[in-house]
């Protein structure tokens, strides 16, 4: 990908998995993106990559977070963590991670900076608190495109994913 984009890149990720960053890893040395880091750990309670106290900003961000992440808040306080801010658009449900993800996006877009997630399709037709963080995102012009796509894996398994 860095050698399409015509100029110097960067690539930065961040997995919570370990075997997953690792394999990451192996991928950015076996496709010779060397300046690539790829960080282990929680990308909400713990983000790895800052500048200062602050989120550190991109001019591009593509996410495939958990889907629906039940868990989504261990080890941060929604309300008053000033690394996601979660209050200016509202607060997930403790129960569906889903906006808690790409309101990090957001978080980590600088001004211009354009980003890409996907989800599970639920993020279109929940209500309550996901129905306001919906609202509040696309009155503010963060979410200017949705597409679903559903592909069947086998007989019996459709998966359903939203690209934000």
């Amino acid at each position: 990908m860095a050698d399409e984009a015509g100029t110097n890149v960067t690539l930065y990720g961040q997995e919570k998995d370990s075997a997953t960053s690792g394999l990451a890893r192996m991928n950015m040395i076996l496709h010779n993106t060397l300046t690539a880091m790829i960080m282990q750990g929680n990308t909400l309670a713990d983000p790895k990559f800052r500048d200062g106290d602050a989120l550190k900003t991109f001019d591009y961000v593509v996410a495939n977070p958990p889907f629906s992440d039940k868990r989504w808040s261990t080890g941060l306080d929604p309300l008053h963590d000033e690394l996601i801010a979660l209050s200016r658009f509202g607060v997930p449900p403790a129960k569906q991670g889903d906006y808690a993800y790409l309101l990090h996006i957001v978080r980590s877009l600088k001004s211009a900076g354009e980003g890409a997630c996907i989800l599970s399709h639920g993020v279109l037709f929940r209500g309550n608190a996901e129905a306001e963080l919906r609202r509040n995102l696309v009155r503010k012009g963060y979410i200017i495109y949705t597409y679903k796509f559903s592909e069947a894996v086998d007989d019996e398994v459709v998966l359903d994913l939203v690209f934000l």
